[in-house]
């Protein structure tokens, strides 16, 4: 049975306790990247298994793997940047 696109989930489980992630991915990008990853450092990162609908999961140590948190960009950033859209962020005020 073919899974729905809100179906298909990118999971990154860990506990405070061990130095791993644990990565359950449907996305073809992110295996991809984790797949040639593994082969170039096996003692960091490994596949773990797959599933029959297209998903995949890898072990990758903490070290390894960073989350960014970016703020949005500035009302001005966006205007300057592209103008098409900064009627989006203009006040109603008019």
């Amino acid at each position: 049975m073919r899974r729905l696109k809100c179906e298909k989930e990118k999971i990154i489980l860990t506990n405070e306790d061990d130095g791993f992630y644990d990565v359950y991915t449907f996305n073809q990008s992110l295996q991809k990247r984790l797949r040639e990853f593994a082969g170039k450092y096996p003692d960091d990162c490994w596949f773990k298994g797959s599933s029959e609908d297209g998903s995949e999961t890898y072990m990758i140590k903490k070290v390894r793997l960073s989350l960014n948190l970016r703020p949005p960009y500035s009302k001005d950033r966006i205007s300057e940047k592209s103008p098409e859209l900064s009627y989006l962020y203009k006040s109603n005020d008019t």
